[in-house]
């Protein structure tokens, strides 16, 4: 059975007791169970016993963070952890195919879920009002008559000088840059993340941006023209807009000159919107090449697996 440890009421000292786990209000009684035979010494014994937990999926994760707060055990510890983990990643797999196939045009849920990778606790409303109160601000400033140029200037100021999100004062490789929920704590990212704010505040104003992938891990987006396009035609694409230089407006022939000094044959998907899931693929690869650049293995390959989530 698990050795806990409480405080004493009247001493404050902790002392160590056998947990109870019968005592926890709302829960299952055979996971109470399992989750007490976490300090079985045999290996083989405690993979069954894991595998079972893992059956509850997210459900079993309140009683194992309850039971590590209790116990002072630490290699029941590091098995709850373990377990708790992957229970999150699990979950985490699960969420990104569903939104992959049912929910793709939403860019803010897909942030969401890629911060879950690093962040298992995120409040989602917390980042939905956040996000929201930089549209409020857009939307004072906005009217039907301005032009698109117009209206790409009232985002780079409210995005770029009002709310002054910025890149990272040095060239650095830090996974936290890539992660949403720290770009709007800390107002700095790569200008891939800050790219896709930009573009999920665009859309919420609904305006024609999309997002456009270029080579050497750049995020640039397109404004199209959906008003005059012929029906079955593909929107013509008026300009394109650049994250990295505070929103700066630019041409096709930028992109044409880009990929003939990187010496890459141009394609038409260099110059058209990407894919959600393709984004959002590009996000974890980046996010896998910076866990190993910081010698993370096993978070790259984590990372890397979860883009088979999105085909």
């Amino acid at each position: 059975m698990i050795n806990c440890v409480r405080q004493d009421a009247q001493t404050g000292v902790f002392v160590p007791y056998i947990c109870d786990m019968n005592s926890a209000p709302d829960s299952d009684p055979k996971l109470q169970a399992l989750i007490s035979l976490l300090d079985e010494p045999d290996h083989g014994s405690f993979l069954k016993v894991r595998d079972q937990i893992f059956s509850y999926g997210t459900t079993a994760v309140p009683m194992l963070e309850s039971a590590w707060e209790n116990t002072f055990d630490n290699s029941v510890q590091q098995r709850i952890e373990d377990i708790i983990h992957n229970i999150q990643y699990d979950q985490l797999f699960l969420d990104l195919t569903r939104w992959a196939h049912f929910n793709k045009g939403d860019l803010l849920e897909a942030c969401i879920l890629f911060t879950r990778f690093q962040y298992q606790n995120i409040l989602p409303e917390s980042m939905h009002q956040q996000v929201q109160q930089i549209g409020r601000d857009i939307w004072l400033e906005l009217n039907d008559n301005l032009t698109a140029l117009e209206k790409v200037k009232v985002l780079n100021h409210i995005v770029f000088d009002l709310h002054q999100y910025r890149l990272p004062a040095e060239q650095t490789s830090d996974p936290r840059f890539l992660f949403l929920s720290n770009v709007l704590e800390s107002k700095t990212g790569y200008s891939f993340t800050i790219g896709l704010l930009y573009t999920i505040l665009a859309q919420s104003m609904r305006m024609p941006v999309y997002p456009v992938l270029l080579p050497g891990e750049r995020y640039v987006m397109a404004w199209l023209d959906e008003h005059t396009t012929p029906v079955g035609e593909l929107p013509r694409v008026m300009f394109y807009i650049n994250p990295e230089n505070k929103g700066s407006v630019f041409t096709r022939n930028e992109i044409v000159s880009l990929l003939k000094r990187m010496s890459i044959k141009s394609g038409e998907h260099y110059f058209r919107p990407a894919d959600n899931c393709v984004v959002i693929d590009k996000l974890f690869s980046l996010l896998a090449y910076l866990y190993r650049e910081k010698g993370e293995a096993t978070k790259a390959a984590r990372a890397d697996h979860l883009r088979s989530s999105l085909l």
